[in-house]
């Protein structure tokens, strides 16, 4: 099982995109699974600050992921905001 580390919406955005990639399923698609349009999709992917929370858990849910929350360690506390 892959896990990123992710640190902004931006970061969450790509690693959202490369695990959809990797199911081999078009923005359409993983979408329909859940009831969002392409174009939401593809705005979630692009800039999930912006989507909402609910519209990317929706999307979070029509790719198997989850969020696990936990405190950084000393090697990464790096702030990346």
């Amino acid at each position: 099982m892959k896990e990123f580390a992710i640190n902004s919406p931006q970061q969450l955005g790509k690693v959202m995109h490369g695990f959809r990639k990797e199911l081999r399923l078009s923005q359409g698609s993983a979408g329909a699974k859940v009831g969002l349009a392409q174009n939401a999709v593809s705005q979630i992917e692009a800039d999930p600050g912006r989507a909402g929370l609910a519209r990317v858990f929706k999307l979070m849910a029509a790719l198997n992921l989850e969020i696990v929350l936990r405190q950084k360690t000393a090697s990464s506390r790096r702030s990346e905001w």
